[in-house]
């Protein structure tokens, strides 16, 4: 039978990763993950393989500042339960600013997750995406940034 409660706590253990994730709140991101969680993210110019936490906020604390951000939606979720374990799939759509080098990212990408329960709660395990695809663009001299996610 199919464990429609694990899906959806799985579902909203996903959603605050992107919030955590695109309004730089660090401390609320080291919620969704096991201690010893990994995570593997590869793009076209780019390849981090990250073990344990400590190394997941590095990267995380590196990669979204003030001058570094984005936006990330996570779509059509297929999530698998099986007990206190669960593995996710999640198509990734997402565009990243970076103000430091001057240019715009877009792209897509599959997430693959591997989830487990503990204590009673969902956490993520593992992370990671390949690119379907991505482009960058340089930001353009006239474009005016109005609104920023992470503040100082």
């Amino acid at each position: 039978m199919l464990d429609l409660e694990a899906i959806e706590l799985i579902k909203q253990l996903k959603g605050r990763y992107f919030r955590f994730l695109d309004t730089g709140n660090f401390d609320g991101l080291s919620t969704v993950f096991t201690k010893d969680a990994k995570a593997y993210f590869k793009g076209g110019d780019y390849e981090f393989d990250l073990q344990g936490w400590p190394a997941l906020r590095d990267f995380y604390q590196r990669s979204f500042t003030t001058t570094k951000f984005g936006m990330h939606h996570g779509h059509h979720p297929e999530i698998t339960p099986d007990g206190d374990t669960a593995t996710g799939i999640w198509y990734l759509q997402d565009i990243f600013i970076n103000l430091d080098d001057n240019y715009t990212l877009m792209g897509s990408a599959l997430y693959e997750d591997r989830y487990v329960k503990q204590d009673g709660n969902w956490l993520i395990d593992y992370t990671g995406y390949k690119r379907l695809y991505e482009e960058i663009h340089p930001r353009q001299d006239d474009w005016k940034l109005t609104v920023r996610p992470i503040n100082e």
